[in-house]
Formats: C-alpha cells, sequence, structure tokens
C-alpha cells in the first residue's frame, strides 16, 4: 500500500517530539483527522501529527505490514541508525545473533549484529533514522481495540515510512527489498534459520548460527562424498543451463532415510554451512497448512535455500491419507511442492524419514526425489573417527584398541552413532585407557533401553486387548 499525499501545509520538522504528541502516537486509539473522523482507507496516519515531523504534502510513505517479511527487519534497522528523534524502543528476545556479510554493501546497510539475550527495537512513535545517505521517517503505530486471537490479545500494527520529495516510492521499497535481501545472505562456515509462519504466510528468520564443519559429522567416507559430489555438480553452471534448456525445474531433492540418531540432521546443518544456503523448515501437518500455504511458502523461499522435510513419513500413509487428522494438506499437494513447478530456481530439498518402507512409491519417484541414501549403524571406519574425534591427543593405536573392544563387548549388537556420541560425552572426565576398560557400560545401557521398550510394546498390546 503506497501513495502521496498532496494539499496539506507541512510544519517544519522538530529536532524532538512534543510529550503530547508522542502520548498521542503511543496511545492504541485509531489516528483521526481534523474532522474528527477515522482515516483509514484515506491515509493510515493522523495528518494534523505526522505534519510536526514531516512534510506530508512533499512527501511519498509507504506501509509495511506485520505480516511482510520486512517489518521486523525495519524495526531492528531504525532502532540501530536514528539520527536524533526518536526515543521509545521495546525490549525483544534475540535467540542467536545475526552475523551480516563485510562484503555485500556499506556499512551503513549492514543489519544491527546482536548478541544473545535481550534487544531494543523501536517502539511506537515517530523515529527518524539514516539509510543510504537519506534521512527518512518511520512511523509504527497501533489502531483499534485489542481482539481476541490464538495467540491472546492482538492489536492491529503497522509500520508508515516516509520519504521526502513525491515520487520517492523507489527509495522506499529499495530499502525494504535490501533489508531482505540482506538477511538472507549466509557467510561461509554459517547457516540463517528460517521457518514458515503460516498465520502471517511469510518466512520469519529465527536466527544465524555457526555451522559444524563437514568434516565434523562421522560418516563412511562414500556416503559424504556420494553427497557432497552430487551437490558440487548440481550447483555447477554447466547443470544449471542444462536444466534450463530442456525445460527441467532447476531444483535438487534428496531422502535421507535410516536409523534414527545416525547423523541426518548434523549433516543437513553441516551442508547449509559449507554451501552458503539458508536453512528452511516447514510444519506441513500445521492445522493452517493447506495446499496453497505450502505452494506460497515454496514460492516464497529464501535465497538459496535448503527446504527440509523432517520426518516425512508422519505425513501420510501409504494409501495417502493424512496421518495427522486436523491436517488439510493434501498428498498432490506435498507432491506439486517437490516437482519444483514454480518455485524459485536453485533451490535443495531435504526429505528425512527413519521409515522409508512406509512411504508412498509416488513420493519417491525418480525426477520427485533425486537422490537416496542410507544412514545405518555405526561401522569401524566411524567408531575410529569418532574415537579420534572426542579423544584428542589419542594414538592410532588407541583408537583400535577401543574399536577392538567396543566390537567384543557388541557382539551380534548393532551400535548407532548417537549411542555412541553419548558414551564419549558421559565419559569425557576419564582417561584413554578407562573409556576402553569401560565399554561394557554402554552395551548393558543398550540392553536396558532394549528390555524397556519390549516391556512398553507388550503392555500396549495388552491395554489394547483389554
Amino acid at each position: 500500500y503506497q501513495r502521496r499525499v498532496r494539499g496539506t501545509t507541512a510544519a517544519h520538522m522538530q529536532s524532538s517530539p512534543p510529550a503530547t504528541l508522542m502520548a498521542s502516537l503511543n496511545q492504541g486509539t485509531p489516528p483521526t483527522g481534523d474532522s474528527g473522523g477515522v482515516l483509514f482507507g484515506t491515509l493510515p496516519f493522523d495528518k494534523s501529527l505526522v505534519s510536526q515531523f514531516v512534510d506530508v504534502a512533499g512527501s511519498t510513505f509507504l506501509v509495511v505490514q506485520p505480516s511482510q517479511r520486512c517489518y521486523g527487519l525495519v524495526l531492528d534497522y531504525v532502532a540501530s541508525n536514528l539520527t536524533g528523534l526518536g526515543n521509545s524502543f521495546e525490549a525483544e528476545h534475540n535467540p542467536a545473533a545475526a552475523k551480516p556479510r563485510s562484503d555485500w554493501r556499506s556499512d551503513e546497510e549492514k543489519l544491527p549484529e546482536v548478541p544473545n539475550g535481550v534487544k531494543a527495537t523501536i517502539g511506537l512513535g515517530m523515529h527518524k533514522f539514516a539509510w543510504a545517505g537519506r534521512e527518512l521517517h518511520c512511523l509504527r503505530q497501533t489502531a483499534g481495540d485489542p481482539v481476541g486471537s490464538q495467540c491472546g490479545a492482538d492489536q492491529k500494527e503497522f509500520v508508515v515510512l516516509f520519504a521526502p520529495r513525491e515520487g520517492s516510492q523507489d527509495v522506499l521499497t529499495e530499502f525494504c527489498s535490501r533489508l531482505v535481501a540482506l538477511s538472507e545472505i549466509t557467510e561461509k562456515n554459517q547457516f540463517t534459520i528460517f521457518h514458515w509462519n503460516i498465520q502471517g504466510n511469510f518466512w520469519g528468520r529465527t536466527a544465524t548460527v555457526n555451522a559444524r564443519p563437514v568434516s565434523s559429522v562421522i560418516l563412511p567416507a562414500e556416503i559424504k562424498h556420494q553427497i557432497m559430489s552430487d551437490v558440487d555438480d548440481f550447483l555447477s553452471a554447466d547443470t544449471e543451463a542444462y536444466y534450463t534448456l530442456h525445460g527441467i525445474p532447476y531444483k535438487r531433492s534428496y531422502l535421507l532415510y535410516g536409523l534414527p540418531g545416525s547423523g541426518k540432521t548434523s549433516l543437513i546443518q553441516a551442508l547449509a554451512g559449507h554451501y552458503c544456503r539458508n536453512v528452511c523448515y516447514l510444519q506441513p501437518t500445521h492445522p493452517l497448512m493447506t495446499d496453497d500455504s505450502l505452494r506460497n511458502a515454496a514460492a516464497d523461499l529464501p535465497a538459496n535455500s535448503i527446504v527440509v522435510f523432517e520426518d516425512i513419513d508422519a505425513y501420510f500413509d501409504k494409501h495417502r491419507n493424512a496421518k495427522v487428522q486436523k491436517s488439510p494438506l493434501t498428498f498432490s499437494g506435498l507432491l506439486n511442492v517437490l516437482d519444483g513447478i514454480g518455485n524459485p530456481q536453485g533451490q535443495i530439498f531435504m526429505l528425512t524419514t527413519n521409515y522409508r518402507e512406509q512411504l508412498d512409491s509416488a513420493l519417491v519417484r525418480s525426477g520427485r526425489v533425486d537422490v537416496q541414501v542410507r544412514f545405518e549403524h555405526a561401522v569401524p571406519e566411524q567408531m575410529v573417527a569418532m574415537f579420534q574425534a572426542f579423544r584428542s591427543g589419542s594414538t592410532p593405536e588407541d583408537a583400535e584398541r577401543f574399536v577392538g573392544g567396543l566390537m567384543e563387548q557388541l557382539g551380534e549388537r548393532k551400535i548407532s552413532m548417537a549411542t555412541l556420541q553419548h558414551y564419549f560425552v558421559q565419559n569425557r572426565k576419564r582417561t584413554d585407557a578407562e573409556v576402553t576398560a569401560n565399554l561394557g557400560d554402554v552395551v548393558r545401557e543398550m540392553d536396558e533401553k532394549q528390555r524397556e521398550m519390549r516391556e512398553l510394546a507388550e503392555q500396549t498390546v495388552l491395554e489394547a486387548k483389554l
């Protein structure tokens, strides 16, 4: 929503807002004009009040709604780039620091880097800030009475951006576009996490975190080479040109299946950091996730993303019926998104499951899922690598003794990588010799868990009969 305002006499800009004006702007009542009527539908602000700060007649304004991806980015940027006007702030939890790239734009265009904890974003009222050598204004306000929602009382809120001179809409739209583009850029060995906001219909940035090196994900060398060589080939310019030439949607889908705790999620995150990709999580079984919502999410994906469908076996059974009763998403709606038609080019889909046998064949057919990788129990190669990773300073001989002792204790049993990692963490203060000598502990713990699972299964069957 954007328009120019004409036909008013603007007051001179004041260096600081009078208390009465700040109180009026901070109130939750709808702005009113000279006639006393509510001005929504004509102007989304009170012209007589705003004119004390902005030459309304000679300005262009742009309304930004909370449902738009740039909304939170605008609030954060303005709070960090104020130029004198604005003394109203709100405290907001910051789950993780967002570290923007240093080589993208000038320093003043970077998003603020905030440590974990609490950050201050702009509160209600008028704020003057700088961007790209220009002075702009941002009005944050509420309107109407609070109404009930699924998250409690809610009140309409929005932001109005002002730029001097008529016809300055390009300045305002470029400002918002730059913030969105910057939020999607990830540095090497980092990845930014996005979650789809179903109510708002936009991708929200959750955090930017340091990625673990691919080398730290302990998998058989053959599996790691298979995946990385395939991703390298897919991201090459020759491959993109080939897909374009033949009219094939330029996307790649991987199915990672097998044992829980075998490294599927860890590999996805490491690949995101290695290839400078955002990680986008969807909740297809959410009661508000319709076919249209999923299609909108796929069409509006942040640039250079890995889209993760975790535990895809939990969505539909082999008869294509939804496993979650309140889920409105259809099987065909999911297939259409995976086919990549209408999606941004160059996206990577990662599907994970512990139960591949429960998936409908149409879901994993060639062309829809391009590469399938099985994750199994730990093999001696992984055992050696994990020992060396967790026991710094150990020798190859120490690792061989550990693996030999573990294989002897296991006998016919199989061990997962998650169980093995848990053992190393639990014994982190012991010596290498003690870690090898106490391998019976991990086997006894495995047997105890198996016994508990059998008893639980038997109790479930008994209760079903009753």
